[in-house]
């Protein structure tokens, strides 16, 4: 009972500095070492998804798809190249929107992720609260991004995916 009103009493506590706060918190602010980012990332075709490369066109060389990506050891970095995810899982393909939904995948073998964006979080400023999400027994809190991107290339520097962040989660236990 004490955990989950101590949890309860930080929530509230970063609801209040989230609409009390003249520009949007950064997670450096929040000191939060566990983050997630909602996504909506783009990746090259594989040889499947275009059997004849000669034929396709440059849409067709690129996959788009909703992903939730964690970082356990800080949030993306803003100076220098970003650091790729630790887990990065699959939500929807074609993407779908996180609005006024829960969406949930699985980060590895045995953890799983869920998340809840409000309906109206679309239209929110950049920093504003969203919603929550659930890695395991961690609780996070949601917020409007819209500008954070991150990537993974692959052993010979190409680009294997690239994304941008349309929630920032930052755990609230963490």
């Amino acid at each position: 009972m004490h955990l989950a009103s101590s949890t309860v009493l930080v929530l509230i506590s970063l609801v209040g500095l989230s609409n009390a706060a003249p520009h949007p918190l950064n997670s450096a602010q929040m000191g939060s070492k566990h983050n997630l980012y909602l996504s909506t990332c783009t990746r090259r075709a594989g040889i499947g998804d275009c059997p004849l490369p000669i034929f396709c066109s440059a849409a067709d060389a690129a996959i788009t798809y909703t992903a939730i990506a964690y970082f356990p050891n800080g949030p993306i970095s803003t100076s220098g190249a970003p650091t790729p995810p630790s887990q990065i899982a699959t939500v929807s393909e074609p993407p779908a929107p996180w609005e006024g939904a829960s969406r949930g995948a699985k980060l590895g073998r045995t953890s799983s992720v869920n998340a809840t964006i409000d309906a109206g979080a679309a239209t929110l400023a950049k920093g504003d609260l969203a919603g929550s999400a659930k890695l395991d027994q961690e609780d996070f809190i949601c917020f409007k991004d819209g500008t954070t991107s991150f990537e993974f290339k692959n052993e010979w520097g190409i680009r294997e995916y690239s994304c941008t962040a349309d929630y920032w989660c930052p755990s609230i236990q963490v």
